[in-house]
């Protein structure tokens, strides 16, 4: 198969495609597939996201659109500080991306960033909406993730920058989610949290 064909079955399938959905697509082995892949990086036509992860075509992939990839079968969307610095909540750009997925929490190091993910259980699964970027947590849900995990890792305390929040920002959203968390002791310590995260809200 010409390098132009094998772009065009791959092209109709992506972006974002694993080795062995490529190989299935193109009828080769593993190894013929990823001969093909890197055959394609090297014209600039594919980007090895990591290991068995490709993205089709010449642009580099928006780091915030592939996050269901890097964390696939499990879904997940951005949130915490990377979500806020999406709503120009906070001044500082984090340097990794930082996800809530039901996948485990782990690091992921890939060729567009380092993607930090953190667990949430089902009923917190919530609160994010699909944006041409992908699935971005609310002002309100990336908020509340920051000072859930805090409280999930035995309260430890997270950084909050200052919060320019937004004219329509409803914290009593916080209610809903709140009531949603097992043990009294989360749900008071992920309280306390936001009533600190409220506070560091620019006036």
């Amino acid at each position: 198969m010409s390098r132009l064909a094998t772009y065009a079955v791959l092209a109709n399938i992506g972006p974002v495609v694993t080795t062995g959905e490529a190989g299935a697509a193109l009828h080769m082995s593993l190894s013929a597939t990823s001969r093909a892949l890197s055959r394609l990086a090297d014209e600039g036509q594919a980007q090895c996201i990591r290991h068995g992860l490709w993205n089709i075509g010449a642009q580099r992939p928006d780091p915030f659109s592939i996050v269901s990839d890097i964390t696939r079968p499990y879904p997940s969307y951005v949130s915490f500080v990377s979500a806020l610095d999406h709503h120009g909540i906070i001044d500082q750009r984090p340097r990794d991306i930082f996800v809530a997925s039901l996948d485990r929490a782990r690091q992921v190091p890939t060729s567009v960033g380092t993607y930090v993910v953190h667990h949430l259980p089902p009923p917190l699964f919530d609160g994010w909406t699909l944006t041409p970027r992908g699935p971005i947590a609310t002002p309100e849900k990336a908020i509340f993730d920051i000072c859930y995990i805090s409280a999930a890792h035995a309260g430890v305390p997270r950084h909050i920058p200052e919060l320019d929040l937004p004219r329509d920002f409803d914290a009593g959203r916080f209610e809903v989610w709140l009531e949603r968390i097992q043990g009294a002791r989360a749900r008071t310590l992920t309280r306390r949290g936001l009533d600190y995260a409220l506070g560091r809200a620019v006036a």
